[in-house]
């Protein structure tokens, strides 16, 4: 019987007495466990492509990164390829897929994670609902573009293509 623990994240093996992993500081796991936790987490992608639907597309770490973050919470999903144009002149599209009925659940944990990683956004949130720029500080009208203080735009407008 192997006693030797595995990071489930960066899935590093340790000595059976380490506790957590010297790279990313998560809870080491015996290899039973380690097992357990990666068909889980198998059988929670293979029930994501059941009535998928696209929550993010972008590079493939970052949606790998965010699929991990969703999994973590019991949030079935999966990170696939479009293949690109097979021409060789553009790569390939990837995409961050859950089903249908757990879009709102897994929109929500991805926005908790943001403001996890992003402290910052939590603060300038709570000072824009406070009427104030979340530069400087100085109160801002409801619906302005931008602060009148210092400049810092605070909506951004896109226009739409004429073709």
């Amino acid at each position: 019987m192997n006693l030797n623990k595995i990071c489930p994240d960066c899935e590093t093996e340790y000595l059976p007495h380490i506790e957590k992993c010297a790279d990313c500081g998560t809870v080491l796991l015996l290899h039973e466990e380690y097992s357990r936790v990666r068909e889980e987490k198998k059988q929670l992608a293979e029930k994501a492509v059941r009535n998928a639907v696209m929550l993010r597309e972008g590079d493939l770490k970052w949606l790998d990164e965010l699929c991990n973050v969703l999994i973590d919470a019991g949030i079935p999903c999966s990170v696939i390829s479009d293949e690109g144009c097979n021409k060789g002149r553009c790569g390939d599209n990837w995409q961050l897929i859950a089903s249908k009925e757990d879009v709102e659940r897994a929109e929500e944990r991805i926005e908790e994670y943001f403001m996890e990683m992003h402290p910052e956004i939590r603060a300038s949130n709570e000072l824009v609902s406070q009427g104030k720029c979340p530069a400087c500080g100085s109160p801002v009208r409801a619906g302005a573009n931008e602060c009148p203080d210092c400049g810092l735009t605070l909506v951004i407008i896109e226009e739409e293509d004429e073709e």
